[in-house]
């Protein structure tokens, strides 16, 4: 019994070695990097400014003048890319989508208060070459010919995490009833990471979200699918696919992703229910509403993989 004993406690103590040696080895191969989003809109005012990126930018002027000259659900050539079959643990599908995923800016002329740069919403990108995808409501100002613009506004661009800027140079299609609007950017020579377009899911499957809830960008969050619903039957626009993913006012078009890294539909609106309709409401649950990636689809005209 003794002698058992000691051949426990020898394989116990041997795996608690093992497993802080394996522990330590893992921390080791992919090192916590902590950035520094607090300067990020004071950074890419000075990317603004400078004067081989100034040339690029078209005011929102002439952004909304030729937006206005594009008809809902004009089909766009965009071949997506090749369909992930490998699964990606969270660590890794960040590091592999977040080149794919970009902040949507505005720059904000001086007036009553000093210039600035205030995040908008987020874009994926679709193509290499600069074709991305966002919100409707993200755009509509440009579509709705009843909008009026901010008189502060001046300019409309996406970046990258590392401050890359881009400007958005003309919008290619949108369809209000799907929230979607697709568009395209000067890359400036840049090759871009597009994310590739995975298939709608049931109700229960595992989904993740990197996007850019106000004051937090490039935050990870998870959930499932909660329902798939439609508000009109007759119009596959209309559908949508509800989470328990969490995400805010920022978050907008931003990607959901399968547990390959694919996009499988995209942020759109938040649903808050409350116990009552007088004070104390007592809010109790927020729904979240997405756009499900067969609708994006529905607007693409290329091979589809």
């Amino acid at each position: 019994m003794i002698n058992y004993w000691r051949k426990f406690l020898s394989i116990g103590l041997y795996l608690v070695v093992f497993g802080t040696v394996a522990c330590q080895g893992q921390k080791n191969e992919k090192e916590v990097v902590y950035r520094d989003y607090t300067h990020m809109e004071a950074d890419l005012l000075d990317s603004l400014k400078r004067d081989e990126v100034k040339t690029l930018f078209r005011g929102v002027h002439v952004l909304r003048q030729q937006a206005q000259q594009v008809k809902e659900s004009t089909p766009v050539r965009l071949e997506s890319q090749r369909v992930e079959k490998k699964k990606l643990s969270p660590q890794d599908m960040i590091e592999k989508r977040r080149g794919s995923v970009l902040t949507v800016n505005k720059y904000h002329r001086a007036m009553m208060h000093p210039e600035g740069v205030t995040g908008w919403a987020t874009a994926v990108v679709l193509s290499n070459d600069g074709i991305c995808v966002s919100n409707y409501h993200v755009f509509w100002e440009f579509l709705d010919s009843t909008a009026k613009l901010n008189p502060r506004d001046s300019i409309m661009f996406v970046a990258t995490e590392e401050g890359r800027v881009y400007p958005i140079t003309e919008i290619l299609s949108f369809n209000k009833a799907a929230d979607v609007t697709f568009f395209k950017i000067d890359t400036r020579g840049d090759m871009l990471t597009p994310i590739p377009l995975g298939n709608d899911l049931p109700a229960g499957t595992g989904v993740h979200l990197l996007s850019h809830p106000e004051g937090y960008p490039y935050a990870y969050t998870n959930g499932v699918v909660m329902r798939t619903t439609t508000s009109d039957a007759k119009d596959p626009f209309a559908r949508r696919m509800e989470l328990t993913v969490d995400y805010a006012k920022g978050s907008s078009g931003g990607p959901i992703m399968d547990d390959c890294g694919n996009m499988v539909a995209m942020v759109s609106s938040i649903r808050a229910i409350f116990y009552s309709n007088q004070p104390p409401y007592s809010q109790q649950m927020n729904v979240k509403l997405t756009i499900p990636v067969s609708s994006l689809r529905m607007l693409m005209q290329g091979k589809n993989e």
